[in-house]
């Protein structure tokens, strides 16, 4: 079966609270796209042992540090919040223990930044879900599809990286450049 599978993910800092999941599934060309809601880890690592996705993307950052990185301080002017602050250390915690996971059942993992994501396709999250958890999980989903059309670049350094989508060199259509 010709068939491609992109997960992404909109992690919440714990399991308590709701995360959000989307997953596209590309078959002979034609895109479905579905997104709900999920709580813990291991529903997680079921999707994908059940599903064997190309690639999951995650909204949260992957790391065990607690100290701002490079690629957090560059996305400081998309609006990220410091990994000094506890809930952004407790998510990144949880960020990374679920990374590890995933790799080991062989899935490739990247980390995103849907609010830079969003800006940079000019998305209007609001647009894509009622729920803003799906949301951003569909906002995460596009860019790791993005990514494996090599349509994006990453930020950072060893410390850790961050795929956002690169910028599109094409004008939004206005009713001035249409024509």
């Amino acid at each position: 079966m010709n068939e491609k599978i992109v997960i992404g993910i909109d992690l919440a800092g714990n399991e308590d609270n709701r995360s959000g999941i989307c997953i596209i599934k590309e078959e002979f060309g034609q895109k479905d796209i579905h997104a709900r809601t999920i709580f813990t880890d291991q529903e997680i690592i079921d999707e994908i042992v059940r599903l064997k996705p190309a690639i999951v993307a995650i909204d949260a950052p992957l790391t065990t540090k607690d100290s701002d990185r490079k690629a957090d301080l560059e996305m400081k002017k998309y609006g990220a919040i410091s990994l000094k602050l506890p809930g952004m250390q407790m998510l990144a915690e949880r960020g990374y223990n679920l990374s590890e996971k995933i790799k080991k059942t062989g899935t490739k993992v990247i980390e995103v930044f849907t609010k830079a994501s969003e800006k940079i396709m000019g998305l209007e999250k609001n647009s894509l879900s009622k729920s803003s958890d799906q949301a951003d999980a569909i906002i995460a989903c596009l860019t790791a599809s993005l990514y494996l059309e090599n349509k994006t670049k990453e930020v950072g350094d060893g410390e850790g990286k961050i795929i956002i989508p690169k910028p599109s060199r094409r004008k939004p259509l206005t009713a001035q450049n249409e024509f």
